[in-house]
């Protein structure tokens, strides 16, 4: 099975997403992120096991060592041709959990970590809209360009899930 560990955000932050992400599935006709009730987001390791309550064993243990901290988002971009996201700046704070969740996770994956999730390697995005076809991805980008400008938000919990489709396992909150 394939997990994600996901960093989510304060109630305002993930609503001025939410906003953004309704609007573009009515605008698009596209409503795959709607229906999957995928929260906004930011993932920070992808990985497959078939033993999951070891990592929620290991997470109980440690998530105390992952803090809350400030994620400005400061512009938009995509994965051609399927992805729309809001694109965070890259800070010591966001890079050092990725490494911190990927470090924990790698010795309980299977085949390890997604290479496309380690640092160096890793674009930090929080999808907007998903599976656009290139037309969709236009209209998408329109709709996001009228309403998306920088934002300052909140990391606030950590998120095991389960992916395709999108299940919460566990939920830890951030201090």
């Amino acid at each position: 099975m394939d997990y994600a560990i996901i960093l989510c955000f304060d109630k305002d932050t993930e609503n001025y997403f939410s906003k953004i992400m309704n609007d573009i599935a009515y605008g698009v006709g596209n409503n795959y992120v709607i229906d999957i009730k995928m929260p906004p987001h930011i993932t920070v390791s992808f990985f497959h096991t078939n033993e999951i309550s070891n990592i929620i064993n290991l997470f109980d243990k440690e998530y105390l060592s992952f803090t809350s901290d400030t994620i400005i988002w400061a512009s938009l971009g995509a994965f051609i041709p399927q992805v729309l996201y809001a694109a965070p700046v890259l800070s010591k704070y966001l890079l050092d959990f990725c490494d911190r969740a990927n470090q924990l996770i790698k010795p309980y994956a299977e085949n390890g970590v997604s290479e496309l999730y380690l640092p160096y390697n890793w674009v930090p995005h929080t999808s907007l809209a998903l599976k656009l076809n290139p037309n969709e991805l236009k209209i998408a980008f329109d709709i996001a360009l009228q309403q998306f400008t920088p934002i300052a938000g909140k990391s606030n919990r950590l998120v095991l899930a389960e992916c395709n489709p999108y299940k919460e396992i566990k939920i830890w909150d951030l201090v």
